[in-house]
Formats: C-alpha cells, sequence, structure tokens
C-alpha cells in the first residue's frame, strides 16, 4: 500500500508517492503536507534564525594564521615569540631565552593590550615591503631583515619571492659563534 503526500507550497505543488521514491523540489520557508489516506494537515514552518555569531579568525584557510594576546601595543609585521600563557612579544635575534619559542608572524596590529592575529607559514604580502628576492632573517625588536646576522642567532624566518610577497617558512635558530 503506498500513501501520496501532496505538498502545496507558493511556489506550486509537488506530488510525492510514499511508496515508489520521492520527488524533490525547491522548499520554501513554508511548505503545506496533506496527506490523501487522512484529511489532516501538517504546517512545517523554518526557524526563525538566531543571532550572528562571532567572527572567525582572519588570515589563510588551513589554520596556518592564529589568534593570541598581547599585553602591550603591537605592530603588524612583528615576529613574536609566545610564553606559556599565550601572551606574544616581539622577538630578537639575540635573546637567547626566548629565540626557541618564536610562533609567527604578526598580520594584525593592536595599540594597547589585545588581540592579535599570528601567521605561522605560508605566503604574507604586504604593499609597503619592498624585498630583493631571497631570504628574510630576523632583526631586532621583531623587524625582518635582508641582511644575516653576524652574532646572536640566525633565524631564518622566509624567502621573499617577490618585492611584496613572503613566503613563511620559520627555521630552527642557529647561534653564532663570536
Amino acid at each position: 500500500m503506498s500513501q501520496t503526500v501532496v505538498v502545496t507550497a507558493p511556489g506550486g505543488t509537488a506530488i510525492v508517492n510514499a511508496g515508489g521514491g520521492s520527488v524533490v523540489t525547491s522548499v520554501p520557508s513554508t511548505v503545506v503536507v496533506e496527506h490523501e489516506s487522512t484529511p489532516e494537515t501538517i504546517v512545517v514552518t523554518r526557524g526563525i534564525p538566531g543571532p550572528r555569531g562571532p567572527q572567525g579568525i582572519p588570515g589563510p584557510a588551513g589554520g596556518a594564521a592564529f589568534v593570541r594576546q598581547a599585553d602591550a601595543p603591537l605592530s603588524a609585521l612583528c615576529v613574536v615569540w609566545e610564553d606559556a600563557a599565550g601572551v606574544v612579544r616581539p622577538a630578537d635575534y639575540d635573546d637567547m631565552d626566548h629565540v626557541y619559542l618564536i610562533s609567527g608572524l604578526t598580520l594584525t596590529a593592536t595599540p594597547s593590550a589585545g588581540d592579535v592575529t599570528v601567521q605561522r607559514s605560508g605566503p604574507v604580502d604586504d604593499a609597503s615591503w619592498n624585498w630583493a628576492p631571497g631570504p628574510v632573517y630576523l632583526g631586532t625588536g621583531g623587524a625582518l631583515t635582508q641582511a644575516p646576522p653576524v652574532d646572536g642567532f640566525d633565524i631564518l624566518i622566509g624567502y621573499a619571492v617577490s618585492p611584496t610577497r613572503l613566503y613563511l617558512d620559520i627555521q630552527d635558530p642557529i647561534s653564532l659563534e663570536d
């Protein structure tokens, strides 16, 4: 025994034979379903949307960027290290205590303590850069440089492939002996 269902909507009517498969049509916000074998009518209504959620993390797909907390003003495009509490601070090529804790390059800035987005790997573009193609190193106070250090630690941050594009590929620090 098959049951036929008639779906009536503002855009038209669809007949669905429950025993012999189904017919799928576009579903408007309100649909009236009538069962021919019973005089019962069921109204199916789409629920009211809830409030909009918080915006997701900006940056590249794939989890290469993440949000951390800064405890002081911090600029964008600054190499940072992260402490055990998740607070980031500018890294320095000769900071023996923190060169092994580098987390990435900031993509956003904060004028006071607050959230910053940090990227660990992949491409970063900035129109203010003027790189020569080649390696990019960590300098002083989180700055990027193409001049390799002569003391402290040699920390390759990535490779410039154009004047305005850097591919982040942070390497382990190499201690330079005096």
